[in-house]
């Protein structure tokens, strides 16, 4: 589902999704396989941990202003494509090392019939 929502999708502010694959585990293991999503690289973390790092000190109003408004970009471009994400929480906004803001973990989100009336 992930990489489905992706492929109308592209946008600077929706991470974006390469492929996936199955890392097959041993029997011994008693563990079952794992499915692994290849997603752009997102080296500074999420915006809850973006949060609990700076816990002594405080978010600048600007930056907090910033995160906001990349992630209002990105949900109206899925929005514009009838996709609704419906998971947006700290841990699914990500931050690249060069300060971009995206979004990720489609997992829930919903495609919305193009016949739907306003």
């Amino acid at each position: 589902m992930e990489g489905r929502k992706n492929i109308y999708s592209y946008h600077r502010n929706i991470a974006t999704y390469y492929g996936a694959f199955i890392k097959k585990l041993p029997s011994s293991t008693g563990k079952h396989d794992q499915l692994w999503l290849v997603m752009e690289f997102c080296g500074s973390g999420s915006v809850t941990d973006l949060v609990k790092s700076s816990k002594a000190s405080s978010i600048k109003e600007d930056w907090i202003a910033y995160i906001c408004r990349e992630i209002l970009r990105g949900l109206y471009h899925l929005h514009q494509n009838k996709v609704i994400h419906r998971d947006i929480k700290g841990q699914n906004v990500l931050l690249t090392d060069s300060a971009e803001v995206k979004l990720v973990d489609f997992g829930v989100s919903a495609q919305l019939d193009k016949t739907i009336k306003k």
